[in-house]
């Protein structure tokens, strides 16, 4: 059965696009058991996250009220969006602004796949099974600590809200799954039931190892009884989720939202969680996380998920140099308009440097501050006028530019007396700090 994944994505008129064609290429050969993942990156105002938004919204089958209000509202332009899904009709969901506007937020959406299955989440009478799933999560959430009264079913559908950045991750459901899938791991092993216990504890076991790898600690969560309450033991060091730092508290927040709502959801077949194929939308999830784990957590996805297709949003070059085989489309804004910049797509590579991809991907060719980098570049226009024959007072101003940046640390102290040792040899002087 060919996989449910996006193919394309068309944008007319919608936030900083006029008219945008995207292709996804699939995932190059290689990494067959990793995920397929889109990387866009791109300057404030260039439509990464707008981008994310009208590929969810697409799914959803209805034009959120907050993208709406990003449509362009001219007279002769109408704004829309379609996206195309392999196997099915070209544009398997789409959606017109001038239709919405005259009818209210109704659903434009020509594919029965689709269709049926939003319908299975707004009518769950049935016990209905699902073949996919879609899912977005933003960085800016966190998680709390919340009281739980005991073991108790959860009853909301598990994909309510899935594809809805800012509302996906509420503590009570997380929370309570976590209590819910020790305890029964607990019963299953009173009553020697070890295989239905380690199926119960799969899904806790790698969502701890996950999230231990990408902060390098030991992670594990514990249910307390008295009163009941979760825990986070971080390094053996029990803490409540109030007491994280912010990077960890995304971490957890998106990444237990996830694994909750796909345990819970009604399968088609017997296929294990991880190997689902389900489409994931991330916006900037490294917001708040240190650069050591930001180099991380992507690796950890692609690893963990390897039928899912993947799209990510990041200013993060930690995030974009830490895979291989991840497609990345950078956007740039030349003439007012959003486009992909020339040469784009391109596949990320983990053995280029991160100064690689500062340089290629975001236009930063400056490795110190704003300040030194300014007075750098003066002692190097100082310097080319020596080379052309400055006389005395360009010299000697260089040697004064030169000694403020020596003065600042050692590393550009070697800079300043290798540039004075060129101009020395060539020019025969005898320039020095």
């Amino acid at each position: 059965m060919q996989p449910m994944r996006v193919a394309k994505l068309e944008i007319h008129h919608v936030g900083p696009f006029g008219d945008l064609v995207l292709n996804f290429l699939e995932k190059p050969a290689g990494i067959e058991n990793k995920a397929e993942i889109h990387i866009l990156t791109g300057e404030n105002g260039t439509g990464k996250t707008t981008i994310l938004e009208v590929m969810a919204d697409c799914l959803k089958d209805l034009m959120s009220r907050q993208l709406l209000t990003k449509c362009r509202n001219t007279i002769k332009k109408n704004a829309s969006a379609a996206i195309s899904i392999p196997g099915n009709n070209s544009h398997a969901s789409k959606f017109n602004k001038v239709a919405i506007m005259g009818g209210g937020l109704r659903p434009f959406n020509n594919n029965e796949k689709i269709n049926s299955y939003w319908e299975k989440i707004k009518n769950p009478w049935g016990d209905p099974a699902f073949s996919f799933a879609f899912f977005a999560y933003a960085g800016y959430r966190r998680i709390s600590n919340i009281q739980i009264s005991g073991i108790q079913e959860l009853d909301e559908h598990p994909l309510k809200n899935a594809l809805d950045f800012q509302y996906t991750a509420d503590p009570q459901p997380i929370l309570q799954w976590i209590a819910n899938t020790i305890a029964a791991e607990a019963i299953a092993n009173t009553q020697n039931e070890k295989e239905e216990a380690k199926q119960r504890r799969e899904a806790i076991d790698r969502l701890e190892k996950s999230i231990g790898n990408i902060i390098d600690k030991k992670i594990s969560f514990k249910l307390e009884t008295k009163p009941y309450a979760v825990r986070i033991e971080v390094d053996s060091e029990r803490l409540d989720f109030n007491h994280l730092p912010d990077g960890l508290k995304s971490i957890v927040s998106w990444l237990s939202d996830l694994l909750m709502r796909m345990d819970r959801v009604k399968w088609k077949n017997e296929i294990a969680v991880f190997e689902r194929n389900f489409i994931l939308f991330l916006d900037e999830i490294e917001v708040h996380m240190h650069p050591a784990w930001q180099r991380k957590i992507l690796p950890v996805v692609q690893n963990l998920f390897p039928n899912a297709q993947i799209f990510i949003s990041t200013h993060s070059p930690f995030v974009v140099g830490s895979v291989d085989g991840a497609w990345i489309h950078k956007l740039v804004k030349p003439n007012g308009d959003s486009q992909l910049a020339e040469g784009y797509p391109k596949l990320s590579e983990d053995a280029r440097s991160f100064r690689y991809w500062l340089d290629e991907v975001f236009d930063i060719t400056s490795e110190y501050g704003v300040e030194a980098d300014k007075q750098l570049k003066h002692f190097y226009a100082l310097r080319d006028e020596v080379f052309k024959g400055g006389n005395g007072i360009i010299q000697e101003s260089l040697i004064q530019a030169g000694q403020a940046l020596a003065d600042q640390s050692q590393e550009m102290r070697q800079i300043i007396e290798m540039e004075l040792r060129q101009i020395n040899r060539r020019l025969s002087l005898q320039l020095g700090l």
